[in-house]
């Protein structure tokens, strides 16, 4: 059955393990998860260097490798022990602490081989030639590793361990979204700043560093200000798939392994109750989708490209439940290297989020249409906001955002998304249509309502306001084979498209661009 979407566009001007013995057993989905990690993860392990081998952003990831390490600790058979401690040492040889004034202190290199970005020929430029955040996505691990398997490390590499996050919070404390240059961290920025606050108040509480505990304290109430500012109870950094999983391993990791008097510990079961009640909301159980909007997102259809949220489907109810691409699915494999870390706290996850929730995130599809209205700030020192709506039905939902602002957020940034199903046969999940805006200027009103999106450039004195660019994807092989061919909206499988632009141009289809995964 076709669908009838009324398009309209108008142009306006886990517990402390003394010994691989007494360890605590997973469940069986956090351990499916697990073990695929480790084979994964094993696969392309250099046991001569004890890095993760990954071409990524180097012949070795530093950073894999640390999600490496707890899998390595848990499992601990054969030589997995003595490769988890060569391997931890070398990621904090891999810390950059020579240079105590630079934007980058505390940091970790992206692969052991890579300079310093202090040359002419590797200048600085955050998240290219270094990377602040990576203080975080390792500083956090740091922590996991220590609490978890403590008794199995000497106390040298245990102080080592110490020190690093010492090193790590200093640079991390010293980020206001202004300062450093070009930086970025603010805390609407949520899953850095939910990861910053661990680190800082751990390590704080580890040294008895007032400093440090007062930094992350500080931090750990402004969180909950912002979460509860806007009315919504939305982070800033809001409904991000891939961002969401890093969302719920901070707050579950804050949750199991923060100091029990330090803010982010107690506003963390709150934050997770909320954000997944929302996520629950948002998803389609038929489709197998999220809906959008979204601040930042890789892919577009999670059936097909991984999202690191779809991870914890897989390790609190098991892999056949949720959104989740093909095992081999190139994404996956990346994502995956974090899936061994992950599963230690899936329990922890689990046992916080409300068994409604729980129910909605695993039953079929058979409630009634829904719409959803939220609003997002991402500063406490204004009082701009976002809104986003969304609306949901078994075979067609529809999401946009409404934003105004003097930047483009690039292409990561999807304000207005529709996805349908192309293919209702398709196993284990419809096969997703979707037709996504590719915004080109940086003040939007979209507006999803049942069966329509409405979407205007209210500045037209903005680059980029006088052309409305969308990525189509989805369409299933054997609607083209069957001698159908793409001109538009005005012919799409199993979904009726009616477009109403008053003064625009309908331009050429181009084939085989890339927007991001699809």
């Amino acid at each position: 059955m076709r669908r009838l979407i009324n398009f309209a566009v108008v142009l306006a001007a886990l517990s402390l393990v003394p010994s691989i013995a007494a360890r605590t057993s997973l469940p069986e989905a956090a351990l499916s998860l697990f073990e695929y990690s480790m084979q994964v993860q094993d696969s392309r392990y250099d046991s001569h260097y004890n890095y993760i081998w990954y071409q990524d952003k180097g012949p070795w990831s530093v950073r894999f490798t640390a999600w490496y390490v707890a899998g390595l600790l848990y499992r601990n058979e054969g030589s997995d022990l003595q490769h988890a401690k060569a391997a931890l040492e070398n990621i904090m040889a891999c810390q950059m602490i020579e240079d105590f004034d630079s934007a980058w202190y505390g940091t970790f290199k992206l692969s052991p081989d890579q300079p310093t970005p202090d040359s002419v020929l590797y200048h600085p430029k955050i998240y290219t030639t270094y990377d602040p955040n990576w203080r975080e996505f390792i500083g956090t691990q740091l922590v996991q590793i220590i609490e978890e398997f403590e008794s199995l490390l000497d106390d040298e590499l245990v102080q080592m361990v110490e020190t690093s996050l010492e090193h790590a919070a200093i640079g991390a404390m010293r980020r206001n979204g202004s300062y450093p240059e070009d930086d970025n961290l603010t805390i609407g920025y949520s899953n850095p700043q939910l990861m910053r606050a661990l680190v800082v108040g751990w390590i704080g509480n580890r040294k008895n560093n007032d400093t440090f505990i007062d930094f992350a304290n500080q931090h750990g109430d402004l969180t909950l200000q912002l979460f509860q500012a806007n009315g919504s109870n939305t982070l800033g950094e809001y409904n991000a798939p891939t961002y969401y999983g890093m969302d719920t391993w901070a707050l579950a990791a804050n949750i199991k392994y923060g100091p029990k008097n330090a803010t982010m510990t107690k506003n963390a079961e709150f934050i997770m109750v909320e954000l997944w009640k929302d996520i629950a909301a948002h998803y389609n159980q038929f489709l197998g989708n999220l809906a959008g909007p979204y601040d930042r997102a890789y892919t577009r259809d999670m059936t097909e490209h991984s999202a690191i949220l779809s991870m914890f489907w897989w390790g609190m109810y098991g892999r056949e439940y949720g959104l989740q691409p093909p095992k081999g699915e190139s994404d996956l494999l990346f994502d995956i290297a974090q899936g061994a870390a992950l599963s230690l706290v899936m329990e922890t996850a689990k046992n916080v989020i409300p068994a409604d929730v729980h129910e909605a995130l695993t039953s079929p599809f058979t409630s009634e249409p829904r719409f959803l209205n939220k609003t997002i700030r991402e500063d406490l020192s204004t009082d701009y906001t976002r809104i986003a709506t969304s609306w949901i039905s078994k075979e067609l939902m529809i999401g946009a955002e409404q934003v105004d602002e003097t930047k483009n957020r690039g292409d990561q940034f999807v304000p207005a998304i529709v996805h349908w199903a192309s293919d209702k046969d398709h196993k284990p999940y419809p096969y997703s249509g979707f037709l996504s805006l590719y915004p080109s200027a940086s003040t939007i009103k979209a507006v999803a309502g049942p069966n329509k999106l409405t979407i205007s450039y209210p500045n037209s004195t903005q680059q980029g306001a006088d052309i409305f660019t969308f990525a189509l994807s989805g369409i299933p092989p054997s609607w083209m084979l069957g001698g159908n061919r793409i001109t538009g909206f005005d012919q799409l499988p199993c979904l009726y498209v009616e477009v109403d632009a008053p003064g625009l141009e309908k331009l050429p289809v181009t084939y085989g661009e890339q927007l991001r995964d699809h």
